[in-house]
């Protein structure tokens, strides 16, 4: 989670007739395929059956312990990247006044998904390229965190977040190449990860594939940097 998170980062003159809402992008990369986490929609159908996990900030809970417990209910572990995104306004349909959804994003990798069925049964992980006819208010806030996503795996090793714990380079590379939308130079980018030692061999090889088995790796830097958005800038 990063350090520098905190309720200061929105600034709004909220009244008490302002609802505030917190909305969480929970991305996951399996398949080799970006997807974002989804929960059925029971109490509001008209919009749609799906939406982002959401919940009111209640009176003398932080925005930021907010999102916390809205990501503890879906994901297995405690330890996850999470960031502010900023915050989005839309009309109220019972009031005069703009409501307020803040945004946050999270990645967390399949190892740490859930596995309690009855949740199971209330949620979808659906590829961001197939997200249709999803209410505008969502959209907007997914959008926004495909665009600080793309922005940050460039610039730090945060994308790392979406690996299991250990991982072959080429699944590295779909990684970024799925997430940027663009084709990468293979040999570069090996070369480029491994003179930096963001990575360590685990003298493992896949088993059961029928081509050449590859090495598997893991990172060679403390989580905590991967958590808080230390700079490796993969010049892209």
């Amino acid at each position: 989670m990063k350090k520098e998170d905190s309720e200061e980062r929105v600034g709004f003159n909220l009244s008490q007739e302002n609802k505030i809402e917190i909305d969480c992008v929970i991305f996951c990369f399996e398949d080799r395929s970006l997807k974002v986490l989804l929960v059925k929609n029971e109490n509001d159908a008209t919009n749609g059956n799906w939406r982002l996990p959401s919940a009111s900030l209640e009176e003398g809970q932080t925005i930021l312990k907010t999102a916390q417990k809205i990501l503890k209910k879906y994901i297995s572990e405690d330890d996850f990247f999470l960031e502010q995104l900023r915050a989005f306004g839309y009309d109220s349909s019972a009031s005069f006044r703009e409501n307020i959804s803040i945004g946050y994003y999270a990645m967390v990798s399949k190892e740490k998904k859930i596995d309690d069925d009855e949740l199971q049964s209330n949620v979808i992980w659906v590829d961001v390229h197939n997200i249709a006819d999803f209410e505008e208010k969502y959209m907007a806030v997914i959008d926004f965190s495909i665009k600080e996503l793309r922005k940050n795996i460039c610039c730090s090793a945060v994308g790392f977040n979406l690996l299991p714990e250990k991982f072959t380079l080429l699944q590295v590379i779909h990684l970024y190449e799925i997430i940027l939308g663009i084709k990468i130079n293979k040999t570069n980018f090996r070369r480029k990860i491994l003179q930096r030692r963001l990575v360590r061999g685990l003298a493992e090889k896949e088993e059961g594939v029928s081509n050449r088995a590859a090495e598997f790796y893991s990172l060679n830097v403390p989580k905590h940097e991967i958590f808080w958005n230390a700079k490796f800038n993969f010049n892209f």
